[in-house]
């Protein structure tokens, strides 16, 4: 073994050369001749430094609170105890592939680099900058001018494998390749002028919990945690925190595999994820984009909440296993440009969106998704998107698509969509708002409720080629541009209680019997105008609701089609004729038995020239029983003087003649047997003016109140009978032609 005196390493470090063993021994270098050499000999020392090559250093590097101007450099060197730098001023300081049992460099100052490239530092030091853990390397509120490397080092630690609160790095802080920290990383609040990166690094936390804390941290350029050439990935068997930090560039993530296990716990946050958390970062700021490519297995929730991004882009091959918790939430955050996830992204567990501002599109094409958190896979309440939402050809699985209040720019496109909720909603837009067109067509498949209700589409609300083994409920809901309702399959019910559109485009055949559309309003038909076809389409629905008729009966009227409106009124009274249960019977048959005959007369008063029509036979009948002799024959009048005259002017009572003072009789000319109309003494008997006068009870003619039956006879009786059926039908008819012209005249 080679023992160095102070006398060789004063020399050594005059001329610049570095220290190493010349006979093949161990060399060996006092820890305190290289403080002796820091404090009194740095005058003496070349401008390239101190630097030890594979030697062992004995004792105590302690050079706490020093100011060293010369570089010190210790490659592959042994240390038998921990090295102290506490408060010292360092110019360079480089421990590469060197073994040491700990750093403790609180406060360290290093004006250019801080380099633990190849090392191995293992330790639980103990310190008062922290009473709660032991560390291996002690770097809190240190200064490095220039970077921070730790290219293959490995940290070992059975509390954190590096603390460094609130250090400030110049440029850039390089954990990759072989990197590895046994043991949290812990680099709250740092503030690092460059770049972090972790290409290939290796973050595992023996209990899975913190793997690396970030939280206040400040990047001034981007997060790298990405394979490095030779295809080695990174491993984080823990939770990377990233709350309320700051990265001015992208934050980048590239093939990389998560193993968390613990839910965060915090005094003032909590996530109440069953499967963990990878990356906890509420509030987190990001000015670029965020990337995630490659094959990444991230085993935990992305707790993105209430944070702030250009883009975010999740590549195809990238797989979210949280059974039962959040895969990706990104609650209350805004993103300045869009979301993309792309075909063929896995995730069990929930997308979490509420309250989220997405400026640009969000595009969930091809995606899979499966065991969510609660109820909903994808959880967008309130969520505001600025541009189009592209749920094409996503499938989702054991959960509901909820966008409850939401705001959306564009379209919201669902064509070849594959929705599996037998026992629940399959996607529910209930209140919410869509700029564009909302597509649920040409292979949408949804097993659950379609919920639409109260919520607004100012495009048009295209079901053509869907397949819907639920219901569709749509309360109140208003399609602009439109409803094109020609399923593939139709729902089992279909609500549009109160829904309003523009244009109806469907298939009356292909409606559910369980329809319910009262209230529902619409401008026209697309397609099918055929009133037996829309007949029996109304007749299909259950309950019965006379405004679905009305609304049809006023489309049809509105295009100017008025018999087909009235037929569908007329329908209309006849289906509320047989749904009418509910009062006595004895009322309910005889309101029945009134507008049946309402019915079949005038057609509830839109075919009054039915009523013409028995209003003239009924005349022609009577007119018919007048021109019969033996009919006319029971006929008798009467003058002011009582006397009785037949038609054929025959004297059947003759009182005294007398001559009153008023004249308004005077003597028969010819005797006891005058001429018709007793020579002018009664009104003339006419058959046709007495038809009339019998019928139409609206005008009088005089004949009825001259002529009458004589009922002493039975023929007379009879004919009194006749006469007055007709009387009474002629009546009825005719008040009947009235009230239904009436009522055609009143504005529709």
């Amino acid at each position: 073994m080679e023992q160095l005196d102070a006398a060789a390493l004063a020399q050594a470090c005059e001329a610049g050369h570095a220290i190493r063993s010349r006979s093949g021994d161990h060399l060996v270098v006092e820890a305190h001749l290289v403080r002796d050499l820091c404090r009194h000999g740095a005058g003496k020392v070349d401008p390239r430094g101190l630097v030890i090559e594979g030697a062992r250093i004995s004792g105590v590097l302690d050079l706490s609170g020093m100011e060293v101007a010369f570089p010190l450099q210790f490659t592959r060197c042994v240390f038998d105890h921990e090295v102290v730098m506490d408060g010292a001023d360092l110019h360079r300081l480089v421990l590469t592939g060197c073994t040491v049992p700990g750093v403790m460099a609180n406060g360290l100052r290093v004006r250019r680099d801080l380099d633990l490239s190849g090392s191995r530092i293992t330790g639980d030091l103990w310190t008062s900058a922290s009473t709660s853990c032991p560390a291996a390397v002690w770097l809190c509120e240190s200064e490095i001018g220039g970077r921070l490397l730790c290219v293959d080092t490995i940290l070992e630690s059975s509390g954190r494998a590096m603390q460094a609160d609130r250090m400030r790095v110049g440029g850039t802080i390089r954990l990759l390749h072989g990197f590895e920290a046994h043991g949290g990383v812990r680099l709250l609040g740092v503030d690092v002028a460059g770049s972090l990166d972790l290409t290939g690094a290796r973050l595992c936390r023996p209990d899975r919990g913190q793997a690396m804390d970030l939280g206040d941290a400040k990047i001034g350029g981007s997060m790298f945690l990405i394979d490095d050439q030779t295809g080695r990935r990174p491993l984080i068997r823990g939770r990377i925190d990233l709350g309320n930090a700051r990265i001015s560039g992208q934050f980048l993530i590239r093939n990389t595999t998560f193993e968390p296990t613990e839910a965060v716990k915090a005094a003032l946050y909590a996530s109440r994820r069953a499967g963990g958390t990878a990356i906890s970062a509420p509030g987190l700021f990001v000015g670029g984009d965020i990337s995630v490519e490659g094959e990444c297995r991230i085993g935990g929730g992305v707790d993105l909440a209430m944070g702030s991004f250009s883009t975010i882009v999740i590549h195809r091959g990238s797989e979210f296993a949280v059974s039962g918790g959040r895969a990706l939430d990104l609650t209350n955050a805004e993103l300045r440009s869009s979301l993309f996830i792309e075909e063929g992204v896995v995730s069990a567990g929930t997308l979490r969106l509420a309250g989220a501002h997405i400026r640009g599109d969000l595009s969930l094409r091809g995606t899979r998704w499966s065991d969510p958190e609660g109820t909903a896979l994808i959880s967008a309440p309130s969520l505001t998107v600025d541009g189009q939402v592209n749920l094409r050809g996503i499938e989702a699985t054991g959960g509901t698509l909820r966008f409850r209040s939401a705001t959306i720019g564009g379209i919201l496109d669902a064509r070849q969509a594959i929705l599996r909720n037998p026992d629940g909603e399959a996607i529910s837009l209930h209140r919410a708002t869509v700029r564009g067109s909302l597509s649920l067509t040409h292979g949408f498949r949804a097993q659950g409720r379609v919920v639409l209700s109260r919520c607004t589409v100012d495009g048009r609300l295209d079901c053509e080629g869907g397949t819907f083994e639920d219901a569709i409920e749509a309360v109140s809901a208003t399609a602009r541009g439109g409803m094109r309702l020609r399923w593939a399959k139709p729902p089992t019910s279909v609500d549009l209680t109160g829904a309003a559109t523009t244009v109806l485009d469907d298939d009356p055949q292909a409606w559910p019997g369980r329809t319910a559309i009262a209230g529902f309003a619409y401008d026209r038909f697309d397609g099918v105008w055929d009133w037996r076809a829309r007949r029996a389409w109304l007749r299909s629905m259950r309950p019965y609701d006379a405004s679905a008729y009305e609304q049809a009966a006023r489309v049809y009227r509105q295009h100017g089609r008025p018999v087909e409106a009235e037929r569908l009124l007329m329908d209309q009274r006849h289906q509320a004729r047989r749904a009418s249960t509910e009062e006595p019977s004895s009322r309910r048959r005889l309101r029945n038995a009134r507008d049946l005959f309402y019915g079949v007369t005038v057609g509830y008063g839109y075919r009054p020239g039915r009523t013409l029509w028995l209003l003239s036979s009924l005349l022609a009948l009577v007119g018919v029983l007048m021109f019969i002799p033996a009919v006319q024959h029971t006929l008798r009048a009467t003058d002011p003087r009582g006397n009785v005259y037949a038609v054929d002017g025959r004297l059947v009572t003759v009182d005294a003649v007398t001559s009153p003072t008023d004249a308004t009789a005077t003597a028969a000319r010819r005797g006891p047997h005058p001429g018709p109309c007793g020579d002018g003494q009664v009104r003339c008997f006419d058959p046709v003016f007495y038809t009339v006068d019998t019928v139409v009870p609206l005008i009088s003619l005089g004949q009825r109140e001259t002529w009458f039956p004589e009922t002493e006879t039975t023929a007379g009786q009879v004919v009194a009978i006749l006469l007055n059926v007709a009387g009474l039908l002629g009546w009825i008819l005719s008040t009947v032609v009235v009230l239904s012209f009436a009522r055609l005249a009143r504005p529709a």
